[in-house]
């Protein structure tokens, strides 16, 4: 790592552990997904490889993804809020205090990383190579995409119907 680099700052590991607790609580409370198993498989791949990618962005520091970044946690939060709000009996009461924690530590992590000094470092945009290595946030990403991809709806979810008449 060149002299220049500053090190990964932990408020980054926080916003990927608190992503990864928050898709773990999400799976418990609603159980994989019960399409079919090929639906499944692309859904958890193509979760996979966003996250991951705007995970290397975000940890890079790329504007974009920084921003696609807020607005998802922040919704996040708002949802975990929500849930709060209206939660009807004590088990759901607690598994939304759970996610609404996960979503104020997401926040809180990715404001304090916009203050450190590897992401001012990072905003020069120096050689991928240089600087610590961080294919294990990525890993976490991606996994946090794979369980996106995985987890099914709640009771609560989307149920559609569309009746074709033909003729």
């Amino acid at each position: 790592m060149p002299e220049s680099a500053p090190p990964l700052p932990r408020s980054i590991w926080v916003v990927a552990w608190a992503s990864l607790a928050g898709q773990a609580l999400l799976v418990l409370r609603n159980g994989g997904r019960v399409d079919d198993d090929v639906s499944q498989v692309v859904s958890m791949v193509l979760g996979a490889l966003l996250v991951g990618y705007v995970s290397a962005g975000v940890v890079r520091a790329r504007r974009i993804r920084i921003v696609l970044a807020w607005v998802v946690l922040t919704l996040g939060f708002v949802g975990g809020l929500a849930e709060v709000i209206w939660a009807h009996d004590p088990g759901g009461l607690v598994h939304a205090v759970l996610m609404l924690a996960a979503s104020v530590a997401s926040l809180l992590g990715l404001a304090t990383f916009r203050r450190s000094d590897w992401y001012a470092w990072q905003r020069t945009r120096p050689a991928a190579r240089e600087g610590a290595p961080i294919g294990q946030l990525v890993a976490i990403g991606v996994l946090v995409g794979a369980l996106g991809g995985y987890v099914g709806l709640g009771d609560g979810g989307v149920s559609m119907r569309v009746n074709v008449d033909v003729g």
